[in-house]
């Protein structure tokens, strides 16, 4: 049984990856204003430009920025970028490995990673079949190209998978509590993992003992070792907050308005998903981002519809953090897009 979950694993970590990087290919074959380069100060690097460059872009060219110059006082972006995955990358530089294929390495093996945590996670409370299933729509579903991508996607979902597969699965609170401290480390919501990590304590506190509450206060040392960083640094602690209002003018916002601007947002862009001609053959990123306001938002009703359920039928810890990570979308919204 062990065997055949590897197996499965592993086949469809390689078909959904070729897949997503053929339909990278053909995007970028056929429509080569999907390569543009962008703005934030990054200059263009020639070592970007092949396929692998492809997948790096965005904010892929920051973490990449952040690797090779390290966090600057005159940008006021970057501290909002957690350090985690820069300093992986920084670690191929050293190597002399180039700069875009090892960052899109670094997601294909954490997905990797993500995929096994998954599997085993599922396995163990519902069985083999919900397993592959649950496998099978994480590789696949539509925004699973990110994972392809220098993006902290794939390094995110490993550690915080790996963090509840180790607690859950394997019944060890110290790795529980490193994963999610690596993933604290990778983005600011992995701090939340405390709360199925500490619900679990709750539950079986005669199994792990007082220990286990320690193991779990690792959880924040990811979050708080970048504060004492930044701290050092810049003298601010809380700079990676404050970049998110003057670096990338997030607010906090009523959620009923933010629902109202994404409704009005989406409608709008209902039209041109309607138009694919407009979708995809002009070369400006107008339209683009109107689309994605639909898409967005049918994402967020399909989360809400999954995550009612998830309440039924998920350990609680589990669903009340699943609840927790999709709330900054809802209460800092994005300028151009509300979600």
């Amino acid at each position: 049984m062990r065997n055949s979950g590897w197996k499965f694993i592993l086949t469809t970590f390689v078909l959904s990856r070729l897949f997503f990087f053929g339909v990278g290919f053909v995007a970028a074959a056929f429509l080569p204003w999907v390569v543009p380069w962008e703005e934030r100060s990054i200059a263009p690097d020639p070592a970007l430009e092949g396929f692998w460059g492809l997948w790096t872009h965005w904010d892929g060219l920051i973490y990449i920025a952040i690797a090779a110059q390290g966090y600057e006082a005159n940008d006021p972006e970057r501290p909002a970028f957690f350090p985690l995955f820069p300093m992986l990358i920084r670690a191929g530089l050293a190597l002399g490995v180039p700069i875009d294929l090892w960052g899109v390495l670094i997601s294909l093996v954490a997905t990797f990673c993500a995929l096994y945590f998954v599997y085993r996670i599922a396995e163990k409370h519902w069985g083999q079949m919900v397993a592959r299933a649950a496998v099978l729509t994480f590789a696949f579903f539509p925004t699973a190209f990110f994972l392809n991508a220098v993006y902290t996607e794939a390094l995110f979902v490993a550690f915080a998978a790996g963090s509840y597969w180790a607690a859950y699965v394997r019944r060890d609170l110290f790795v529980a509590g490193l994963c999610g401290a690596l993933a604290a480390a990778t983005r600011n919501i992995g701090v939340l993992l405390l709360i199925p990590l500490v619900y679990l304590w709750l539950r079986n506190r005669s199994e792990f003992g007082w220990r286990g509450l320690w193991d779990l206060a690792l959880v924040p040392a990811g979050l708080l070792g970048y504060m004492i960083f930044l701290w050092y640094k810049f003298g601010d602690p809380l700079i990676f907050a404050n970049a998110q209002t003057t670096g990338w003018r997030r607010e906090l916002t009523n959620p009923l308005a933010t629902l109202e601007k994404a409704w009005t947002s989406a409608a709008e862009g209902l039209k041109v998903v309607l138009d694919p001609a407009t979708l995809f053959l002009d070369p400006s990123r107008v339209p683009a981002f109107v689309a994605a306001n639909a898409v967005n938002l049918v994402f967020l009703v399909l989360f809400l519809v999954l995550m009612a359920i998830g309440f039924a039928i998920l350990p609680p810890g589990l669903s009340v953090y699943t609840f927790l990570v999709i709330l900054p979308a809802l209460l800092i919204p994005g300028t151009q897009q509300p979600f």
